[in-house]
C-alpha cells in the first residue's frame, strides 16, 4: 500500500477547511455539526493552520465590492491599471 500523495492530503486539507469555513458562517449549523468541527480542527495542527488562512480570506473577501458591476468594472478596466503606472 502506497502512502498518500503530500500534495493530495494538503487540497484535502484546505477543502475541508473551506467547509468548515462556510458551514460555521451558516445560521442553520446544528451543535453536532459544531462538535464535528472542534474534534475535525484538534486532530491536526494543520487543520487549524488551514481555517486559519480560511478565515483571513473570508474576512478580505469583505473588502470586495457587493456591487457586480463594480466588480467588473475593476476587472477590466484598463485606465485605472494604466494611470498608475509610471512614465519614464
Amino acid at each position: 500500500m502506497n502512502p498518500p500523495n503530500p500534495c493530495e492530503m494538503d487540497e484535502e486539507i484546505l477543502t475541508q477547511a473551506a467547509h468548515w469555513c462556510m458551514r460555521l458562517q451558516d445560521d442553520t449549523c446544528t451543535t453536532e455539526e459544531r462538535l464535528a468541527f472542534q474534534q475535525w480542527i484538534q486532530t491536526d495542527p494543520r487543520h487549524a493552520f488551514e481555517y486559519a488562512k480560511m478565515l483571513e480570506i473570508w474576512d478580505l473577501s469583505d473588502q470586495l465590492p457587493d456591487n457586480q458591476s463594480t466588480s467588473k468594472k475593476l476587472l477590466t478596466d484598463t485606465s485605472a491599471r494604466h494611470n498608475g503606472a509610471r512614465k519614464m
